[in-house]
C-alpha cells in the first residue's frame, strides 16, 4: 500500500510574480490617499482655494474655532491667524471674529467716531511735510508701515507732487467725449484690462439715480462709468484742483480733501455709494505730497465708511497679490492688510477686467503672482 504525501507548498507561475510589483504599488496608493483625506491637508486645501464667504463662528453646539488651524500667505510663508491676531490685529486695533479665508474678518477694539476719524486726519494733514516725497520710509514707523514685519518692502519711487512730469488731472474738459467711449476705451486712460473691472462691477450693481463720491481721481474715467450706469451726481475728493467741463457741473463736481474733511458733517451718512481705483494705496506714503501716515489707507476706509449711508456701496480698486509696500509707489493688499481695509464691509463681489461676472476669489487667485506680482481688480463692498 502505498502513503500519499501532501505537498502544501504553493509555487507561483511567471505571471503572478510579474504582478507583485504592481500589486505592491497599487497598495501604497491606496494607503497615502487614506492618510491624506484623513489628516488636515486636503481641508486646509479646501480652505485655501474655496471662494471667500461670511461663515457663522461659533455655530450652536461647536466651541470657538482654533485659529491655529487657520493660515494665510505671506512673504514669510504660510502664517497661523493665532500669530497674526497676536503680532499684528490687536498691536492695530483689532481682533479676528471670523477665520474666513483668504481674508480673514475683523472687529474693532475700540472703534473710532466718525469725529476722531476726520479730526485724526486733519491734524496728520498739518505736519510738516518735505520739500519732495521721501524716498525711504522713516525707521521709526517702518514696523508700523510694515505690518509688523509680515509685509514685505521693496524700493519704487516717485516724486508726483510738484516734479516736472508728474502726473496731474486731464481730460475733465471732456466729458462729453468720454461718455461716447466704449469700457475698453475708458480703461486705456488709467490701466488697460484692469480698469474694465470697475465698469463690470458697476454693471452688476447698477447706481440708478444714486449719489456717490469718487476718492482720488486724475482722469474722469470712473466718473463716466457711474454715469453710464445710472449715477444722478458725483463728487470727486482730489488733491488737486479739476476743471470740469461746463455741460456737466450740474452732476459732477470735485472738492479738495482737506475741504471733505473740514465739512464732513454735511456729508456723512448721505451718499449712496464710493468708488475708487488705484487711489487708496497710496495714502500716507507721500508720493502725492501727502503726509507720511502708516495707516493712511485704513483712515480712508473709515472715512468712506462715515460717509455712506447703511447698506452704501463702495466699488474698490486696489492692487492684490502678498502683502507688501512697493515704496513710495503703492501698498500691495494680501490677505493680512484687506482684512483691516474691510472692516464694517460686507464683501459682495470680485470683478477683474476680463470677465463680466464677479468671479471666486480665492487664495490661489489672490497670491498667484508672487511677491510684488500684482493684479487690480474691483471689489463691491457694502457697508454694514
Amino acid at each position: 500500500m502505498h502513503m500519499i504525501r501532501m505537498n502544501h507548498t504553493t509555487r507561483l507561475t511567471p505571471f503572478c510574480i510579474r504582478l507583485i510589483p504592481v500589486f505592491a504599488v497599487i497598495i501604497l496608493v491606496l494607503i497615502t490617499f487614506t492618510l491624506f483625506k484623513t489628516s488636515g491637508i486636503e481641508k486646509y486645501q479646501e480652505r485655501t482655494n474655496s471662494p471667500y464667504t461670511y461663515q457663522n463662528y461659533p455655530r450652536p453646539g461647536f466651541s470657538e474655532p482654533d485659529l491655529n488651524e487657520y493660515s494665510v500667505k505671506t512673504h514669510k510663508g504660510y502664517v497661523p491667524l493665532s500669530e497674526l491676531n497676536e503680532k499684528v490685529y490687536k498691536p492695530f486695533g483689532y481682533a479676528i471674529s471670523k477665520p474666513t479665508l483668504p481674508v480673514p474678518t475683523l472687529r474693532m477694539l475700540n472703534e473710532p467716531t466718525c469725529d476722531l476719524v476726520f479730526a485724526e486726519w486733519l491734524r496728520i494733514s498739518q505736519e510738516p511735510q518735505t520739500d519732495i516725497p521721501q524716498k525711504e520710509i522713516p525707521i521709526r514707523q517702518t514696523e508700523q508701515f510694515l505690518l509688523n514685519g509680515y509685509a514685505a518692502l521693496d524700493s519704487w519711487y516717485f516724486n508726483d507732487k510738484n516734479a516736472v512730469g508728474g502726473d496731474k488731472p486731464r481730460n475733465w474738459n471732456r466729458i462729453s467725449d468720454l461718455m461716447t467711449y466704449t469700457k475698453t476705451q475708458l480703461a486705456d486712460l488709467a490701466y488697460p484690462v484692469e480698469s474694465v473691472s470697475m465698469y463690470h462691477a458697476m454693471a452688476e450693481n447698477r447706481l440708478d439715480n444714486l449719489t456717490g463720491f469718487i476718492v482720488g481721481s486724475m482722469q474722469p474715467w470712473v466718473e463716466v462709468m457711474a454715469l453710464k450706469h445710472g449715477a444722478k451726481q458725483i463728487l470727486t475728493v482730489e488733491y488737486n484742483p479739476l476743471t470740469i467741463q461746463q455741460e456737466y457741473q450740474d452732476r459732477l463736481t470735485s472738492i479738495l480733501p482737506v475741504e471733505f474733511v473740514r465739512n464732513w458733517q454735511d456729508y456723512a451718512g448721505t451718499f449712496d455709494f464710493a468708488a475708487s481705483f488705484s487711489s487708496i494705496e497710496h495714502s500716507g506714503l507721500g508720493r502725492y505730497g501727502d503726509p507720511m501716515d502708516p495707516i493712511g489707507d485704513l483712515r480712508e476706509m473709515l472715512k468712506i465708511k462715515c460717509m455712506l449711508k447703511k447698506g452704501g456701496l463702495l466699488f474698490l480698486g486696489v492692487p492684490f497679490g502678498t502683502d507688501a509696500i512697493q515704496f513710495n509707489a503703492h501698498r500691495i493688499y494680501g490677505s493680512i492688510r484687506l482684512a483691516m481695509m474691510f472692516y464694517g464691509f460686507e464683501w459682495l463681489g470680485t470683478y477683474s477686467g476680463e470677465e463680466e461676472k464677479a468671479f471666486d476669489f480665492t487664495s490661489a487667485r489672490l497670491h498667484f503672482k508672487g511677491i510684488f506680482g500684482l493684479t487690480q481688480y474691483t471689489m463691491v463692498l457694502r457697508k454694514l
